[in-house]
């Protein structure tokens, strides 16, 4: 079947809201493990690939979330926190991007860090982890 870029816009836009709700199943799949946020410093690897390096770990909520029809989106509950156990221990590291794994330990998306002022999916109060500290998710949204 041949589709207008109309028809095929209309499918798609009827989907976001669905596949949201799918990939929060994904995060609260189980009833005995939570899913997770990791932090690393650095480059982001490709997609998926074993990144190194983790400075914090925060475990999210039982329900992870919750998918907002009207913006197409979801929001991770916040706030959330983890203790910074892999920054450097004299100056700190800045956190440059982060990894959320299913329940499972699975791969589930790699995200953008930011300060609270700026732009990431993950908002962070500060970007700097300070070792034996505790990193605060202040706003952690994905676009549907």
């Amino acid at each position: 079947m041949d589709i207008s870029t109309a028809h095929a816009a209309a499918r798609l836009e009827a989907c976001r809201v669905p596949a949201l709700q799918a990939s929060l199943a994904l995060l609260a799949s189980s009833t005995s493990d939570r899913a997770r946020l990791v932090f690393y410093g650095g480059t982001k690897p490709a997609a998926g690939a074993a990144a190194t390096g983790a400075l914090a770990t925060v475990n999210l909520s039982q329900r992870a979330g919750l998918v907002d029809a009207s913006a197409k989106t979801l929001a991770l509950d916040t706030p959330q926190e983890g203790q910074v156990d892999g920054a450097d221990p004299a100056t700190g590291t800045a956190a440059t991007w982060a990894r959320i794994f299913t329940p499972g330990g699975n791969w589930w998306a790699d995200l953008t860090v930011s300060d609270a002022t700026g732009d990431g999916e993950i908002r962070l109060s500060s970007v700097l982890l300070l070792q034996g500290g505790f990193v605060r998710v202040t706003n952690a949204v994905v676009a549907g």
